[in-house]
C-alpha cells in the first residue's frame, strides 16, 4: 500500500507546483485525491489496515503536510503574481499611479521620479500617461496639507515647464507648436488640480493664470468644474468683486449650466450680501445689478436651490436686517408673495427666441429621407389648417388649445383591461368649447381607422408585443360619431407617422400660436426636447485650432438652451387629471356593454392644471426683494423624468422669501 501513498502524495506535488492554480484548487485536488487512495485502503483486510503506520495514517499526515504547503505555495505565488502582473501592465503602457500610491505605499516623490521618466520616454501622447499625470496630480491635492513646500513649488514648476511645452506639428509647414492640445497632450482634469495646489498657499493670481492658458490655448468651452474653485476660493477670502469681474468675462464665452454650480453660485450670492452690507463696497444700485445676474446664473443652471442652500441664504440675510421666510407653497404667491406683497415674474420668450424653436423643429430630419426632405415638408399642411382656425379667435380673449389625442385618451388606462377612450378627449373638448376657447385635436392616422392597435402599457401586455403579439379591437359606434362630429366641426387634424412623429405636430402648433396658445398633454415630449437640444449639423471637416465649428454657421440649426426649452414649456403645458367613478362592493353590478363585456367607467371630474402665473425660477423682483424657489427632492431621490406628469405641478411647491424694508427719513 506503500506505493499508492507515493503515487498520490507524487500527484498532489505535482498540482500544488503548477503556476496557475489558486490554493483552493490546490488544495481541493489533495483532498480529492487522498480521499480517494483513503476509500481504497478499506477495502483491505482488517489485519492490514490496523498495522501501526499503515495506508490510512501515512495518508492522513501526509494530506496535511501537503495541504498547508499548497496554501503557502499559492499566497506566495498570490504576492509574486501582483508584482508580475504590475510589471507586464507598466511595460504594456497601462501604469497605475492609483495603485501604487493607494495599495504599494509609495511616496509622491518616488512616484514623481516614476511619472518624469514615462513622460520623458513615451510623451503625452501616450494615452496612459496623460492618465498618469492626471492621477498624480489628484493625489497632490488630496494630500496638499501635509504636501512638502518645496515638493509642491517643484510640482507645479514642472507642470508650467515640462507638461505646458508638449509640442505638436503644424500641417502646414515644418514648425514646431509650442502649445498642448486639450485631450491630445493634456487632460482638463490636471488643470483643476494645479488650480487647487495653488489655492492651497492663495496663490489666486497663478491660478488664474492657468485658467488663462487653458482658455487661450485651448479654445473650447471650459467646465465650471475647473473655475468654480477659485470663484469659491475668493468669495470665502474677501474678494467678491474681483471673483465676480472675472466670473462676468467668463460668461462672455461658452458656458456649460449645470446643477452642480449651485453651491458655488450661493456662496457668490451670500459674498454679494457681504461686500455691500459689511464691507460697503459696492451701491445699492450695484448691489441689485449684481444680485439680479446672480440669480439669472441660478436659474440657468439650477432653477431651485437646496434646503442646505436656502438654509445659508434664510441665516446671512436675517442678520442684516432682512425678513427672511419660507412660504409653503406656490398658492402663498399668489397673486402676490404672501410675505412681501409683491408680485413675481413670468419669464416670457422673445420673437427671436420663438423663431428659433420653429427652426429647429422645421429641421428634424423624417423618417424616410427622400430629396433631402425635414419635418417642415411634413408640417406645411398642419400648419395652413392649424393658422386658418386660428384667425377665428385671433384678438380675443380666449385661448386656442391643442389636445394630444392619444396621450388624453389613455389616461389611467394602463391596466390589462385599458383601452383608448375617445371619450376623454371629446370631454375635455366640449369643456374648453363651452368656456368660448377654441380647440383643435392632433391625432395619428392610425388611430381614426376602423380596426385599432391598443398602446396599453403593462408588464402582461409589453411581454405580449415583444413576441410580435398585439391587442387590437374595432371602433364601436359611439366611437364613429364622435370621430366624424370632430370632423364635421372641423376639430381634428389626422397626422402622417409614417414619416414623422405625431408629437412634433402639437409641439409646433404650440410654437407657432404664441402666448395665445395651451397644449393640453401629460407627456412632456423629453425625447424631442433632448432631439431640439442636439439637432443634427453636418460637418464636412473637423474645424482646426482656433477656428470655429460649423454648428455656428449661418444655415445651420439654432442650438437651443435647457432654459429656453423650459420657458417654453412654463408658458404653454396644461397638465390634466381625469377621475373616474369608483364602484363600491355593495353598489348595484356594472352596467355591461353589447358584446357582454363591461361598459366604460364614467368620467366623474376633469381637472386641468394650467401654467402658473409666474416662473418658478430664482428671481428679483424689487431692490432687495429676492425670491427663490426650493426644491423638495432629497438627494437621493429619483430623477423628474421618474415622477408622473399630471403631478408635477404639485411636487416642488416651497418658496424663500427675502426682502428688506426701505430705510425711512
Amino acid at each position: 500500500m506503500k506505493h499508492i501513498a507515493r503515487r498520490v502524495c507524487a500527484s498532489a506535488a505535482r498540482s500544488s507546483r503548477s503556476s496557475g492554480a489558486s490554493a483552493t484548487t490546490t488544495s481541493t485536488r489533495c483532498n480529492s485525491s487522498f480521499a480517494a487512495a483513503a476509500a481504497r485502503s478499506h477495502a483491505l483486510p482488517p489485519a492490514l489496515r490496523s498495522q501501526r503506520g499503515g495506508p490510512t495514517v501515512l495518508l492522513e499526515s501526509r494530506r496535511r503536510e501537503w495541504s498547508s504547503s499548497a496554501n503557502a505555495a499559492a499566497v506566495a505565488s498570490s504576492d509574486t503574481t501582483t508584482d508580475a502582473s504590475a510589471s507586464r501592465s507598466a511595460a504594456r503602457g497601462h501604469w497605475n499611479v492609483h495603485h501604487e500610491i493607494v495599495n504599494k505605499k509609495k511616496g509622491l516623490p518616488e512616484v514623481f521620479e516614476r511619472l518624469k521618466e514615462e513622460h520623458q520616454l513615451r510623451t503625452l501622447k501616450a494615452n496612459f500617461v496623460r492618465q498618469a499625470v492626471d492621477m498624480f496630480y489628484f493625489h497632490c491635492v488630496q494630500q496638499v496639507a501635509t504636501l512638502d513646500e518645496s515638493f509642491r513649488v517643484q510640482v507645479l514648476q514642472y507642470f508650467n515647464e515640462e507638461l505646458l511645452q508638449a509640442t505638436s506639428k503644424n500641417d502646414d509647414d515644418d514648425e514646431t507648436d509650442k502649445r498642448f492640445v486639450l485631450g491630445e497632450t493634456l487632460n482638463e482634469a490636471v488643470f483643476g488640480a494645479v488650480i487647487k495646489l495653488h489655492l492651497a498657499r492663495n496663490e489666486t493670481e497663478a491660478a488664474w493664470g492657468v485658467v488663462d492658458k487653458l482658455h487661450e490655448v485651448a479654445n473650447a468651452k471650459l467646465h465650471f468644474r475647473t473655475v468654480g474653485s477659485i470663484l469659491e476660493h475668493e468669495c470665502r477670502n474677501g474678494a467678491f468683486l474681483k471673483a465676480y469681474a472675472r466670473w462676468q468675462q467668463l460668461k462672455d464665452g461658452e458656458v456649460g449650466w449645470t446643477k452642480a454650480m449651485e453651491d458655488v453660485l450661493v456662496q457668490m450670492v451670500l459674498a454679494c450680501h457681504t461686500s455691500h452690507y459689511h464691507h460697503q463696497a459696492t451701491t445699492p444700485e450695484e448691489f441689485n445689478e449684481q444680485m439680479t445676474q446672480l440669480l439669472r446664473d441660478l436659474r440657468l443652471s439650477c432653477k431651485e436651490i437646496s434646503h442646505a442652500s436656502a438654509q445659508r441664504l434664510r441665516q446671512m440675510f436675517h442678520d442684516s436686517g432682512y425678513t427672511a421666510k419660507v412660504l409653503p407653497s406656490d398658492q402663498a404667491m399668489c397673486p402676490t408673495c404672501f410675505c412681501c406683497g409683491l408680485p413675481l415674474v413670468k419669464k416670457d420668450i422673445s420673437d427671436a427666441e420663438r423663431q428659433q424653436l420653429l427652426l429647429a423643429i422645421e429641421s428634424r430630419e423624417s423618417k424616410v429621407m427622400k430629396d433631402g426632405a425635414t419635418a417642415k415638408d411634413f408640417l406645411a399642411p398642419f400648419k395652413e389648417w392649424l393658422l386658418a382656425k386660428h384667425k377665428k379667435t385671433e384678438g380675443s380673449d380666449k385661448l386656442h388649445f391643442i389636445l394630444d389625442g392619444p396621450n388624453i385618451a389613455y389616461i389611467n388606462q394602463n391596466f390589462d383591461a385599458g383601452s383608448c377612450r375617445l371619450d376623454h378627449i371629446d370631454a375635455v373638448a366640449e369643456m374648453l368649447l363651452a368656456e368660448g376657447h377654441q380647440v383643435s385635436i392632433t391625432m395619428p392616422f392610425s388611430y381614426l381607422a376602423e380596426k385599432i392597435v391598443l398602446r396599453i402599457r403593462t408588464k402582461k401586455i409589453k411581454q405580449q408585443q415583444k413576441q410580435g403579439k398585439f391587442t387590437t379591437r374595432m371602433r364601436t359606434e359611439e366611437e364613429k360619431a364622435l370621430i366624424e362630429k370632430w370632423q364635421e366641426k372641423g376639430m381634428i387634424f389626422s397626422c402622417r407617422t409614417d414619416c414623422i412623429s405625431d408629437d412634433l405636430f402639437w409641439l409646433y402648433a404650440s410654437v407657432l400660436l404664441g402666448k395665445e396658445g395651451r397644449v393640453v398633454t401629460n407627456d412632456q415630449g423629453r425625447d424631442h426636447v433632448f432631439a431640439l437640444l442636439n439637432s443634427k449639423v453636418l460637418k464636412a471637416s473637423k474645424p482646426k485650432r482656433g477656428q470655429s465649428s460649423s454648428s455656428s454657421e449661418p444655415n445651420s440649426p439654432p442650438e437651443i438652451s435647457m432654459d429656453l426649452i423650459d420657458r417654453w414649456k412654463e408658458l404653454t403645458i396644461v397638465n390634466i387629471e381625469i377621475q373616474h367613478e369608483e364602484f363600491l362592493p355593495n353598489d348595484p353590478p356594472q352596467p355591461v356593454g353589447k358584446n357582454g363585456k363591461a361598459a366604460v367607467i364614467p368620467i366623474e371630474e376633469i381637472r386641468l392644471l394650467h401654467p402658473l402665473p409666474f416662473s418658478r425660477v430664482p428671481q428679483v423682483t424689487a431692490p432687495e426683494h429676492f425670491h427663490f424657489p426650493i426644491s423638495n427632492d432629497p438627494p437621493s431621490a429619483q430623477p423628474s423624468s421618474a415622477t408622473p406628469a399630471a403631478n408635477a405641478k404639485n411636487v416642488r411647491k416651497k418658496w424663500l422669501c427675502l426682502h428688506r424694508k426701505p430705510a425711512t427719513a
